[in-house]
């Protein structure tokens, strides 16, 4: 084998490896640049869940409210107080009340 040849196989080798390690730097450098945009989209995502759980946990705080409750209860579902004798409290004995008279019985 010649100087020359030898120098020949030589500066192909040492330009083969220049290219592949500038080829894999590439391909790494996109790779990150991929990444970072993923994570970006993460963390944009991330923020928007902490901002939703944040304003459904004040919901929840205003929904234990008995005042909110109650208006929600007479506002949007027209519920009213009952009155007294339609309270009926548990394990207690039920007092007896006059039923009304079925219709058309004849009885006052």
């Amino acid at each position: 084998m010649t100087r020359a040849s030898r120098f020949v196989g030589l500066w192909t080798l040492a330009v083969v490896a220049t290219a592949s390690a500038f080829i894999l730097y590439l391909a790494l450098r996109s790779r990150a640049v991929e990444l970072g945009y993923r994570l970006g989209k993460a963390r944009a995502k991330q923020a928007q869940l902490r901002e939703t759980r944040r304003v459904l946990q004040v919901e929840a705080v205003s929904y234990r409210n008995p005042e909110r409750i109650e208006a929600l209860a007479k506002g949007v579902l027209r519920l009213e107080e009952p009155p007294p004798q339609r309270i009926f409290v548990v394990g207690a004995p039920i007092e007896p009340t006059a039923a009304p008279a079925p219709a058309g019985s004849g009885k006052p």
